[in-house]
């Protein structure tokens, strides 16, 4: 599910119409200084991302270089937890993400979160494990 949120900028809304590109997207890519409310509403958008990409996979524990839909959401998430850990993170955001996946900033590593998440996904769809996976569960 994507957020559509209503845009600064009518003109940049006008541009990107039937392109299937978020503004907001745009604006978070552009590089200049949010404002409070651009700020919430990059959020916003990066949260629907999360959120559809969790529907789908069953994790947050995308790699860096995660695209989904266009958007960098592996980037953002390793950004979201920098700021976590750094105690940057506000409590409304942390809450919201764990909403989504209560395990979205776990404090082992995130290749050990994804590989657990491959494995369950293969056991409950009754396929085999591939070797790597295989060698992975013997060693858990």
């Amino acid at each position: 599910m994507l957020l559509s949120l209503p845009v600064v900028s009518p003109l940049l809304d006008a541009a990107f119409t039937g392109t299937g590109v978020l503004p907001e997207f745009v604006l978070a890519r552009s590089g200049a200084a949010a404002r409070p409310a651009e700020r919430e509403a990059d959020f916003a958008t990066a949260l629907g991302y999360a959120r559809s990409y969790h529907a789908i996979h069953g994790t947050l524990a995308a790699a860096i270089d995660t695209v989904h839909d266009g958007f960098p959401l592996g980037r953002w998430l390793v950004q979201t937890r920098r700021q976590a850990r750094q105690g940057h993170l506000s409590a409304a955001t942390s809450q919201a993400l764990t909403a989504i996946a209560p395990w979205w900033n776990p404090p082992w590593p995130h290749t050990w979160q994804r590989t657990y998440q491959q494995t369950k996904l293969a056991h409950h769809t009754g396929q085999p494990l591939p070797s790597p996976l295989q060698k992975w569960t013997d060693r858990q």
